[in-house]
């Protein structure tokens, strides 16, 4: 029990000489911390870029929705939402309008492959961002979205 005091004595003591002449402590990371690692480890950085987000669908009705990308670059911090309205027009097919929509967003942070990763399928994935592979990613897209989520087996 003296060993583990005197441990934890020495652990604060070397904080406090650490803070005192502008260092860093050595203390382990927060969970956010290591959140932030993990996704910066998983971003492919297309271009140098390294941009990171979430999609919300926030409305949707028969013509017309709303969406949100929530948006981050992890070498910077920095950190933005964008609301896109979506207008299938008269007639249209809503949930490819909005994906669409997805794709053009994607396409000003990525030309090539990116990761997406999907809780659909429960894994990250590499997808393509180039105009030739539009259908694919069309199709990926909506599955993504607007299908009944995969369901793991579940074991007994």
């Amino acid at each position: 029990m003296a060993a583990m005091i005197e441990a934890r004595r020495s652990q604060r003591r070397a904080i406090q000489e650490s803070q005192g002449s502008g260092q860093r402590p050595n203390l382990p990371p927060t969970p956010d911390q290591v959140a932030q690692a993990n996704i910066a480890r998983n971003l492919h950085m297309d271009e140098g870029k390294g941009v990171g987000g979430v999609f919300e669908i926030l409305r949707k009705s028969t013509r017309t929705a709303e969406f949100a990308f929530n948006g981050w670059r992890p070498d910077t911090e920095k950190r933005w939402r964008e609301v896109i309205e979506v207008d299938a027009g008269l007639g249209g097919d809503i949930e490819l309008a909005i994906v669409r929509r997805m794709i053009e967003l994607i396409r000003t942070h990525y030309t090539g492959d990116f990761r997406w990763d999907s809780h659909r399928i429960g894994r990250v994935v590499v997808l393509s961002a180039r105009p030739e592979d539009q259908a694919e990613l069309e199709r990926f897209l909506q599955n993504e979205f607007f299908d009944t989520p995969m369901q793991k087996p579940a074991y007994r």
